[in-house]
């Protein structure tokens, strides 16, 4: 019987140890340190009308050459120059919801009537992540740059790592080639 009871009171004190253990870390569960919370539905605040304006690209001169072309080797070596200033005006700029991701789309139009648009892209509506395609006449290429939109300044300083080579003009793409270097730019929404 002695047995017994004291096997029942060290039963006893084991429950009554983990109970307190468990009440004692019990609030520490409930906080929920770990979940993070999107109460305005988007985390870096992108709306529309942020990305309305006219639109300005302008490059950090530089010259780079093309490699790695998947589609068309000749391509390869091709010298692509940037170093001047590319505006697309507020009326040819449109601004629309993307068809199939959480982003804006974004299309302008030029001075090169043999392509439309010369300028296009998206900014993701949650992280402001951005993407673009800006046409450079001079090497019949669309350079591509990625980059974040800063809503403050309504600037996106992207670097530019890759080209669409479109040489004859207007026709599809001949190849997509990797730069040897970067090309730096700043699109601006004036």
């Amino acid at each position: 019987m002695r047995e017994a009871k004291s096997g029942a009171m060290l039963g006893g004190r084991i429950t009554l140890v983990m109970l307190t253990f468990g009440l004692t870390f019990l609030p520490a569960c409930s906080k929920n340190d770990n979940t993070t919370l999107v109460n305005t539905g988007v985390d870096c605040g992108l709306v529309r009308n942020d990305l309305f304006g006219t639109w300005q690209v302008s490059f950090t001169p530089a010259t780079v050459t093309t490699f790695n072309c998947d589609t068309n080797a000749s391509f390869n070596g091709t010298a692509i120059s940037v170093s001047s200033t590319k505006t697309y005006d507020q009326s040819t700029v449109i601004v629309t919801g993307s068809d199939g991701s959480a982003a804006y789309r974004v299309t302008g139009d030029g001075t090169d009537a043999a392509v439309d648009p010369e300028l296009s892209g998206s900014v993701q509506a949650d992280s402001c992540l951005s993407l673009f395609r800006v046409w450079d006449q001079t090497d019949k290429a669309y350079l591509i740059c990625l980059g974040i939109f800063d809503r403050n300044s309504r600037t996106i300083s992207a670097g530019c790592d890759s080209a669409d080579m479109d040489n004859p003009v207007g026709s599809p793409i001949e190849a997509t080639c990797d730069l040897n270097g970067g090309i730096s730019a700043t699109f601006s929404v004036l």
